[in-house]
């Protein structure tokens, strides 16, 4: 008859202790690392809306954990600033927190409303900020104020800026006339099909040197000095 030996499993204290010690040092690393505040941000891109604004809207202004303040709650956050047309949030070594903004452009002011136009076609009420647009200065139907808003996406934003004024002046022949007056004293008249040519403004007032006059760009391009 065969005897069976039966070995009993002796605990190891000594593995068990290592176990438990690593475990705590990883628990109290998680927990340094957790606590940590975020200790530098970054805020590129704005124009209208300030870095303060920004950082209270996101709710950032007692520096929060690093690890535990999640981007896309950050995103959704600065989101909802009617201005802000995208935002990317970036966690970086250090403990830095970099939150790059796109704002729509202000593309001009209707008087008649002091609603604000913006590139994508809505209107704001109201800008954080007090800034130097053209002002719409007359009424504009709907559906060439929407032209106009589409035409000026395709002219560089720093030439819209030269343009102090804009008055609606319609003919019988062309009913998608405006006049611009410029800041530096010139006047231009443009036909929305002709948006393009406007685009070359700072190139052309180079040609002109001190002259001041009416520049025709809706009907034959010339330019009349003024006396």
């Amino acid at each position: 008859m065969t005897v069976r030996k039966i070995r009993r499993r002796v605990f190891n204290f000594k593995k068990f202790f290592c176990f438990l010690l690593f475990l705590g040092v990883f628990v109290f690393i998680g927990y340094y690392f957790s606590k940590q505040p975020i200790k530098n941000i970054v805020v590129l891109g704005n124009n209208y809306i300030s870095d303060e604004e920004i950082i209270e809207t996101a709710r950032l202004e007692e520096y929060p954990s690093f690890v535990t303040t999640l981007s896309s709650s950050i995103k959704k956050r600065i989101s909802k600033i009617p201005i802000i047309k995208d935002v990317q949030i970036k966690k970086s070594f250090g403990y830095v927190l970099t939150i790059e903004i796109e704002e729509y452009k202000v593309f001009f002011n209707i008087r008649s409303s002091n609603e604000y136009m913006l590139d994508d076609g809505s209107k704001l009420s109201e800008l954080p900020y007090l800034i130097s647009v053209p002002i719409l200065i007359n009424y504009v139907p709907d559906d060439k104020l929407e032209k106009l808003t589409m035409k000026f996406s395709n002219v560089d934003y720093d030439t819209i800026l030269k343009i102090s004024e804009i008055e609606y002046t319609p003919t019988d022949y062309d009913s998608e006339r405006f006049l611009f007056y410029m800041r530096d004293g010139n006047e231009v008249y443009v036909t929305l099909n002709k948006i393009k040519e406007f685009g070359n403004y700072s190139k052309i007032k180079s040609q002109l040197g001190t002259k001041k006059g009416i520049l025709y760009l809706d009907s034959g391009n010339y330019f009349e000095i003024k006396e």
